[in-house]
């Protein structure tokens, strides 16, 4: 979506979407309905449906306005949207406390600049690391300690 601002954040939306379309363009039906979402999800679903060459418009009032997309003569696939280049988090000399009395403490860099307790769930993540010493920064997107060489 060149001619379209959209924030990284829902890049990855607009990455599923379009495969979602793909596989309707493909398929034998020739209309879908999408599930309920807010105003700009489903603005950016009009965008993607332009693309398709699609015709689009909205149904439904309140919680339940959703997008329905039909085929036309024209639709096709367009180029894929290429991927951002990734944020390089650096929090400088920002730290982070862990349990001090633990042995190790799982922790995790997210694409989105989150840092937490990992858990095998969260798929969006730039590092991991099981940290020793009560502590950790995170700088030029790695989790560093107080022995490493980039604390």
């Amino acid at each position: 979506m060149q001619d379209f601002e959209f924030q990284e954040r829902d890049e990855e939306f607009l990455i599923q979407n379009e495969e979602r379309l793909n596989e309707f363009l493909e398929s034998s039906e020739e209309t879908m309905h999408f599930e309920p979402m807010n105003s700009y999800f489903r603005r950016l679903v009009h965008h993607q449906a332009l693309r398709f060459q699609f015709k689009s418009h909205s149904e439904g009032s309140e919680d339940d306005r959703h997008v329905v997309i039909a085929k036309t003569k024209k639709s096709k696939a367009p180029e894929k949207i290429k991927r951002k280049e990734q944020i390089t988090w650096n929090f400088g000399d920002r730290e982070f406390l862990v349990d001090p009395l633990a042995e190790e403490v799982a922790v995790y860099l997210g694409k989105d600049g989150t840092v937490g307790l990992y858990d095998e769930s969260v798929r969006d993540h730039i590092a991991t690391k099981n940290v020793v010493s009560g502590a950790f920064k995170v700088k030029m997107n790695k989790i560093v300690e107080l022995h490493d060489d980039e604390w």
